[in-house]
């Protein structure tokens, strides 16, 4: 014998009518998209969530949007039969996303979740619940297109892209990468396990690289030479970073390779022709210096001895290359002019006197235009011009003084009467180095330029030239 029921109280029902309240309640403002379907996927309920969702004042709005056209809300009607067969199947569907139609036109991105429930009743139904999912969508979207964008780009650049392990990996490279470097295609490349020990052809530029990437993170414009897959050589300009891990170790270096082989070999060339050039210039400047031996021994010797003086003072002062090589001719063609005077002159001992000395002194002039039109790098005839010009104005053939003289003619200048009151000269003996020095000293500042008459002690006393 089964107990029977007990009778339903006034509070029993007072209950269940809250509970029925509350649950409506919920159903209607809770912000989630709720909805109640009957098996044929017609909507019976929907919540105010739901009907917000596809832009309608109120669900009764909804519903009878829906009722007039049940498949207006999906864009593609086939959405709707899956959604519907796969509930009736299994009485679940969850994470379902597809394009839906609002009230106004406007498309969006669903996910719709869903499962079959039975009331009390027996009824069946669905209920589901559906979530806007179109910022998802477009940002997963703007990614895809922005990872297409750049794998076209990498695929499709003309300079070699790498990713490489500091172990000397290739993780990454792109076609042109491999083509530069003679290899099939980019898996036949980063197939390789220390890649690097075969590219590199001078190992310590891997050194540097792997040096400074690590120190510094970023290489800029390395020029290297790599060996190719072909075994053909290739100079490359590489640009590279380092990318670090958590711990701030390097993990990956990535850059770009770009081809300057052709560059490079243009270089070459242009360095071997201004080589040449040089050696061609000077072998010219030694050849009109010669012209002076053959008439004058003394002379020529002179000039020899002038050109190391002036140039080991020259260094001394601090002068950069050129304008050491410029003092450097301009000694070793200072006298050139001296081929316009008499033998007679320049052999004869003792002092010349009236037109002897004002023939002589016109050697400095002869010499500026023996050589000014010539297209020296330097005012080399200038410079011989002035050899004999003194700070104080005393010298010849202008007279000129102080800032109207230039730093190599003073440089010349003591050069010059140093060398010749220490040696031999064909009207006396050697005078000595000391009595030139002294000499130098008395007129330092005055007539000689107080930096070269110092310089010109330094060198002496340094041993740089010897008499």
């Amino acid at each position: 014998m089964t107990n029977p029921s007990p009778p339903e109280t006034e509070p029993n029902r007072a209950a269940d009518a809250a509970m029925a309240d509350a649950s409506a309640l919920l159903f209607h403002d809770v912000p989630a998209a709720v909805y109640l379907r009957a098996l044929d996927g017609a909507f019976l309920e929907v919540n105010n969530a739901t009907a917000a969702l596809f832009g309608y004042v109120d669900p009764a709005a909804f519903l009878a949007a829906m009722a007039d056209c049940p498949e207006q809300f999906y864009l593609d009607p086939n959405a709707r039969k899956s959604v519907l067969d796969e509930l009736a199947a299994g009485g679940v569907v969850a994470g379902r996303r597809y394009q839906a139609m609002c009230g106004d036109g406007f498309v969006i991105w669903i996910e719709e979740s869903a499962k079959r429930t039975v009331s009390p009743a027996g009824d069946v139904f669905y209920v589901g619940f559906l979530r806007d999912v179109t910022e998802e969508k477009s940002t997963s979207w703007a990614l895809a297109e922005a990872e297409e964008k750049y794998r076209t780009i990498f695929e499709n650049a003309v300079e070699g892209l790498f990713q490489m392990t500091p172990a000397g990996r290739f993780v990454t490279v792109n076609g042109a990468l491999s083509r530069m470097l003679r290899f099939a295609s980019p898996e036949a490349l980063t197939a390789l396990g220390d890649a690097a020990a075969n590219l590199f052809t001078h190992p310590e530029d891997r050194q540097f690289l792997h040096a400074a990437l690590s120190e510094t993170g970023v290489v800029r414009a390395m020029e290297t030479e790599l060996r190719r897959g072909d075994g053909t050589r290739i100079w490359v300009s590489v640009q590279a970073r380092a990318v670090r891990g958590g711990d701030g170790a390097v993990v990956l270096y990535e850059g770009s390779m770009e081809d300057v082989t052709e560059r490079r070999r243009s270089q070459e060339a242009l360095r071997h022709n201004l080589k040449r050039t040089k050696a061609l210039f000077h072998q010219t400047v030694k050849s009109l210096s010669t012209t002076v031996r053959f008439r004058d021994p003394y002379t020529a010797g002179h000039q020899d001895s002038v050109a190391r003086l002036a140039t080991a003072m020259a260094k001394r002062l601090g002068l950069d290359r050129d304008a050491v090589d410029c003092i450097q001719v301009a000694g070793q063609l200072h006298d050139i002019g001296k081929i316009s005077v008499p033998v007679r002159y320049l052999c004869k001992p003792g002092r010349l006197i009236g037109l002897e000395w004002e023939f002589m002194k016109q050697h400095a002039a002869t010499g500026y235009e023996i050589l000014k039109d010539i297209d020296f790098p330097w005012p080399v005839a200038e410079i011989v011009l002035c050899h004999h010009e003194r700070l104080d104005g005393s010298g010849y053939p202008r007279g000129l003084g102080g800032e109207e003289l230039c730093q190599p003619a003073r440089i010349l200048a003591v050069a010059d009467v140093l060398d010749a009151m220490a040696s031999n000269r064909p009207y006396r003996p050697a005078l000595g180095v000391s009595v030139a020095l002294e000499e130098l000293a008395r007129h330092r500042g005055t007539a000689f330029d107080a930096d070269a008459v110092d310089a010109a002690r330094e060198a002496v006393s340094a041993g740089d030239v010897t008499y």
